[in-house]
């Protein structure tokens, strides 16, 4: 496991935490390991100790790249603290959604994202 974050399945829910800026190919990678050894429908995606920021066309190619990864309907949180990191990560929801297997949500902390993945 990386430095740069962890990956834990706690009470049915995927939490994958940045410690620190991916770049796009690490994220892939990030994808790639959630997908091939954590294989559940709902996932945290916890970005909030980070500078998040990918260009747009970045965060729909990691959107892309994760529709292939994951076919299954799931429902992704995305914890985003800063306003800048939560105003992306709502465009990586709406790129998420648009096939309509995915059901996403953006989150400014990890409370509020547990409760609605558990509901």
């Amino acid at each position: 496991m990386s430095k740069k974050y962890s990956i834990k399945h706690i009470d049915g829910i995927t939490r994958i935490q940045f410690h620190s800026k991916p770049t796009y190919e690490e994220t892939k990678s990030v994808i790639d390991e959630v997908a091939e050894n954590f294989p559940y429908e709902r996932r945290m995606w916890n970005i909030s100790n980070i500078n998040f920021n990918f260009t747009t066309n970045e965060i729909i190619a990691i959107s892309e790249y994760g529709k292939l990864k994951f076919t299954k309907p799931n429902k992704i949180a995305l914890v985003a603290a800063d306003d800048l990191a939560y105003g992306e990560m709502r465009q990586f929801m709406v790129y998420r959604e648009q096939q309509g297997v995915n059901i996403a949500g953006v989150f400014r902390n990890e409370d509020d994202a547990i409760k609605w993945l558990s509901q």
